[in-house]
């Protein structure tokens, strides 16, 4: 039972990252949304247990199969950051929405390094701005629908 709850995890987890692709690839605008970027950034902040790192870890070797042109195991290794990252800063700062906006935006540079190594400054600097204003607002309005008010 859990191998299937593991591999339902993990195929749900690249059907948005697959959405998140497909989406950015049509958006004709100049910055980001990053569906897959705030599902891991709410499971990091919100639901981290050590049962998710083995989903995380086979969506992260699925997308590196099918959609990364690096080394096998960069994105998975990206995700896991990104994850385990957000869930440290906001275990240990937690308090204030700016500890979301930070780690939105530390993660951010964590979870986009192959384009930030590949590319210059004057290239992602101002789409990146605009991301973070953009997926904190989806991250925020997440976080707020999926509230547990009892």
């Amino acid at each position: 039972m859990k191998v299937i709850r593991f591999i339902s995890i993990s195929l749900f987890l690249f059907i948005i990252c697959l959405v998140e692709n497909y989406l950015n690839t049509f958006i004709t605008l100049n910055f980001g949304v990053y569906i897959f970027f705030i599902s891991l950034i709410y499971m990091g902040t919100e639901i981290f247990s050590q049962n998710l790192v083995f989903p995380i870890f086979l969506s992260g070797i699925l997308y590196d199969s099918f959609f990364s042109t690096y080394y096998l195991g960069l994105y998975t290794s990206i995700f896991l950051i990104v994850v385990i990252f957000s869930n440290y800063l906001v275990s240990r700062y937690r308090g204030s929405s700016a500890i979301y906006i930070a780690t939105i935006s530390i993660c951010l540079l964590i979870y986009k390094i192959p384009i930030l190594i590949e590319f210059s400054l004057n290239y992602w600097f101002v789409s990146y701005c605009v991301s973070i204003v953009v997926n904190s607002f989806i991250f925020f309005s997440l976080k707020r629908a999926l509230k547990i008010n009892v």
